[in-house]
């Protein structure tokens, strides 16, 4: 989703960060959100309006995971959107918690 492959890229940069704070410990949850929507504000200086924003979403693809993988915990390491013969592909690089 998002109108271009810049918006793409931070939309698929949170659907990351939220698949990880999913990985983590339902103690350790809540305060990773709380810094991910602080670190976030800070650095695109946006609204209270956008922070709330990228805060449902976060919390919205958490519950996905949560409800659809709950016993996958793999981190994500990276990711990025290449695009290849004209299309784009998604790219991973993910690491199994033991």
């Amino acid at each position: 989703m998002g109108e271009n492959i810049d918006r793409r890229k931070n939309n698929l940069r949170l659907a990351c960060s939220a698949w990880n704070i999913a990985c983590l410990p339902l103690t350790r949850r809540e305060s990773e959100i709380k810094r991910y929507v602080k670190e976030y504000r800070s650095i695109n200086k946006t609204s209270s309006y956008g922070a709330r924003a990228v805060e449902e979403n976060l919390r919205t693809v958490i519950s996905q995971k949560d409800k659809l993988y709950p016993n996958l915990n793999i981190q994500i390491i990276d990711s990025d959107i290449v695009v290849v013969d004209g299309v784009e592909n998604i790219a991973v690089i993910s690491k199994r918690n033991e």
